[in-house]
């Protein structure tokens, strides 16, 4: 028996990953330190034994979810408020207990589209998972969508928001197909960005989103910017310093600008360099 990356290290990080089932050669390179990858039963049964509360369990087969329910049940393991997604439906006579002993479950029913499983296992340990879309599922009758995240949430869309684009194309919501990482959403040719779907129907991201704008606003980037629209000036008439650099000082790649840089920049700016940041 023996558990990838050591089990104690992954399961002291705040939160736990692991996939069960997963093929051979799905994970690339060396495991990040919160992400366990269980290949048979003994290694699924041997991680449910030291399962930790805060942990995303991803079951690649109906087989694997029956084993983590199996022995989850026998050891009373306290999983309660650990996640799991079924990337194959569950036996319908589990739903039940896995309900019990997870919250929430994704992936109970059958037509259920998800990621590319590299892209998904991507998508989820990724620290912005909130906002992309790992699968979703398509109701005719309701004419709606419901898009699940990286995060397990749930965003739910009428029809009605996907319009045609500007070239003429129209969505075509029963070919609905997840991409780029969880970035875009598919509808036939037609592509819907997921930060343009997640803004407009999750109004706590718009919060977080405006907070954030509104933090950039006050850098030093943002002010050399303004400087610059205000005095009509170029990245490349800063010079000694590159236009290049410059880009990179409005970006905020650069947090606090050389001495000597700052000192150039104010000159040509014709302001005191403790004045660009207030401006």
């Amino acid at each position: 028996m023996r558990l990838r990356r050591g089990t104690k290290a992954i399961l002291d990080t705040e939160r736990t990953f692991v996939f069960l089932g997963s093929q051979k050669g799905l994970f690339k390179g060396p495991l990040p330190p919160h992400v366990l990858v269980c290949h048979d039963r003994a290694e699924g049964e041997a991680a449910v034994g030291r399962a930790a509360r805060r942990s995303t369990w991803i079951s690649f087969s109906r087989r694997f979810t029956d084993i983590l329910l199996e022995k989850a049940v026998r050891a009373r393991a306290g999983l309660r408020g650990a996640h799991l997604i079924a990337l194959t439906p569950p036996r319908a006579e589990s739903i039940p207990a896995l309900l019990g002993l997870f919250h929430p479950v994704a992936g109970l029913v059958e037509g259920f589209r998800w990621l590319p499983r590299e892209e998904l296992v991507e998508a989820v340990t990724r620290s912005a998972a909130a906002d992309r879309f790992i699968g979703g599922s398509v109701d005719p009758s309701a004419r709606t969508q419901t898009l699940l995240r990286g995060d397990l949430g749930t965003v739910v869309t009428p029809f009605a928001i996907f319009q045609k684009s500007g070239d003429g194309t129209a969505p075509d919501l029963a070919r609905l197909r997840l991409t780029d990482y969880g970035r875009t959403v598919a509808l036939g040719d037609y592509e819907a960005s997921a930060d343009a779907i997640v803004y407009e129907r999750d109004p706590d991201h718009r919060r977080r989103l405006r907070k954030q704008r509104r933090q950039s606003e006050r850098t030093f980037g943002a002010s050399l910017m303004r400087l610059q629209k205000q005095r009509r000036l170029k990245r490349s008439d800063f010079a000694p310093i590159s236009a290049r650099e410059i880009a990179r000082i409005e970006r905020n790649e650069i947090v606090k600008p050389h001495a000597r840089t700052l000192e150039a920049v104010a000159e040509r700016l014709d302001v005191r360099p403790e004045e660009i940041e207030s401006c």
